[in-house]
């Protein structure tokens, strides 16, 4: 590809780092990037890669919590200090075996402690448990032995919900595809980075190149105007040509106080994008060089359909909408529960008379029922609720799965055609810049008019312009193919990144 810029110089893009760095100004630095500097800064500290950051560090850590649910738990609870004072029925049987009941004042001091290791079941969704427990009761009445120790040397429970929903069984199944889609989500958002800094380093080289031409034009059109004011002094050309090359030459001026604006203004989009904090000054270096290659349809569906964090929100979005119709179905008619326990308890007067030998045998077993009576058919209707739920969702997957591939599809045409339309805004610049300066010549001797050498004029910046539109579509596409497939087909490589790296930064 042929060189189109006369009035700056071009280089390649693949040019390492930062490319140079003086000061303009007491306090001021300047930076000279080319398009693979700002993309790479862009993922270094931009507000956007950050943020990314973070995102899959709170999944990282959801994933942890997700994952700790199958791991035994130890548990230490106390309740030091209790103090009850309070009047209380008491019911008792006497030696006659009559019922009898009376009143009496409470004055104790109570301190308990447990020792709890458990463990959820994911086969089951039901849990289990082994403990140990002790608690010290003071009567603050009593005269005589007024403290009471009761032990439970050892327990063990078990929780078990006979509703036929396990809630770890669908744990397992979707919390690995959301910390999966947390991962690929996090790549996918460094190439949507990219393309961002693709936008914000044309729009300040575009305003460069519109700067470079405003300069170029008001110095052009100064001199045509001095030329033409001395051809109206000796009569070879009419006052109103004078009058177009004076408006010319006016316009030109105002157009380069606009371009220094704007040109101030792409900087300063730059530089918050960039994250930069002082206001230093950026110079851009722009490349007519592209990779040469072309990307194969099917090769990229083919990525984008195993490794693209949006068909991974589809079947997390299915896997969702299943779960939530098997709750509620679980949650119809009838529901059951047991839970069941068994130890060994003792009381005694002294704390080590109650660890001694023999204890007493504790088990209990309980069975719990729901029943509904009358609900006015809620759970039922819940349950049809989501069952339409699930079936949107199953639509909706098949929608989305079509509308991404021909997306995929459409990504890949445009920037396999892309190459040859930046070869075209190239040769339509080179042409342009031709024959503008042709008309400039021929100006200066008069074989055209003030309004042809306009357009000549207009047509070259306009060349200019589309060229570097031409350009950033190129790289629009390129990292947008790269986002949809997380595929790099320059290098042939999985795009990929070692997490560990900043989870414990």
């Amino acid at each position: 590809m042929k060189q189109v810029f006369p009035f700056f110089t071009v280089f390649l893009f693949f040019t390492p780092g930062l490319v140079a760095q003086d000061t303009i100004a007491p306090g001021k630095a300047k930076y000279v990037f080319t398009l693979e500097d700002v993309i790479q800064l862009s993922k270094e500290q931009s507000n956007q890669a950050i943020m990314a950051r973070h995102n899959f560090r709170a999944s990282y850590y959801s994933f942890r919590t997700y994952k700790a649910q199958f791991l035994p738990k130890l548990v230490l609870t106390t309740d030091p200090a209790s103090y009850t004072h309070s009047i209380q029925t008491i019911s008792s049987t006497d030696s006659q075996g009559n019922y009898q009941t009376h009143e009496t004042n409470v004055n104790t001091f109570t301190s308990r402690a447990g020792l709890s290791l458990s463990q959820n079941i994911g086969l089951t969704g039901g849990s289990v448990a082994l403990g140990s427990n002790i608690r010290r009761v003071q009567n603050l009445n009593a005269t005589a032995s007024n403290t009471q120790y009761t032990t439970f040397p050892v327990t063990l429970s078990l929780s078990q919900p006979l509703n036929g929903y396990n809630t770890l069984k669908w744990d397992k199944k979707i919390e690995p595809v959301r910390f999966e889609q947390a991962k690929q989500t996090y790549l996918a958002q460094m190439e949507l980075i990219s393309s961002r800094a693709v936008d914000y380093f044309f729009g300040l080289a575009r305003q460069q190149v519109v700067l470079k031409m405003a300069e170029t034009n008001y110095e052009n059109n100064k001199k045509l105007y001095e030329i033409s004011l001395g051809r109206y002094n000796i009569g070879t050309i009419a006052e109103d040509a004078l009058l177009k090359m004076e408006l010319n030459c006016m316009t030109s001026e105002s157009d380069l106080y606009q371009a220094q604006i704007d040109l101030e203004d792409q900087q300063s989009r730059l530089r918050s994008f960039l994250g930069f904090r002082d206001n230093v000054e950026i110079e851009l270096i722009i490349s007519s060089e592209l990779p040469k290659f072309k990307i194969k349809f099917q090769q990229a569906l083919d990525y984008a359909l195993t490794r693209s964090p949006e068909i991974i929100r589809y079947n997390l979005e299915l896997l969702t909408a299943e779960r939530n119709a098997a709750q509620a179905k679980s949650q119809k008619g009838v529901t059951l529960s047991v839970e069941g326990s068994y130890g060994l308890n003792k009381t005694a007067d002294q704390f080590k008379n109650a660890y001694s030998t023999p204890f007493i045998d504790q088990e209990g077993i309980s069975i719990g029922i729901n029943i509904p009576i009358l609900d006015w058919n809620q759970a039922n209707d819940r349950y049809r609720n989501f069952q339409s739920l699930l079936e949107v969702a199953e639509t909706q997957k098949a929608q989305n799965e079509i509308d991404f591939q021909q997306n995929v599809y459409l990504q890949v045409a445009r920037f396999n055609l892309q190459e040859n339309q930046v070869s075209i805004a190239a040769k339509s610049d080179t042409i342009a810049q031709k024959a503008y300066d042709v008309s400039m010549e021929r100006y200066l001797i008069g074989k055209v008019s003030v309004t042809d050498l306009n357009i000549a004029s207009s047509d070259k910046d306009a060349s200019k312009t589309r060229y570097i539109s031409q350009l950033q579509n190129y790289w629009n596409y390129f990292y947008e193919v790269r986002r949809l497939t997380l595929f790099d087909f320059q290098n042939n490589r999985l795009l990929e990144v070692n997490f560990d790296n900043f989870i414990n930064d």
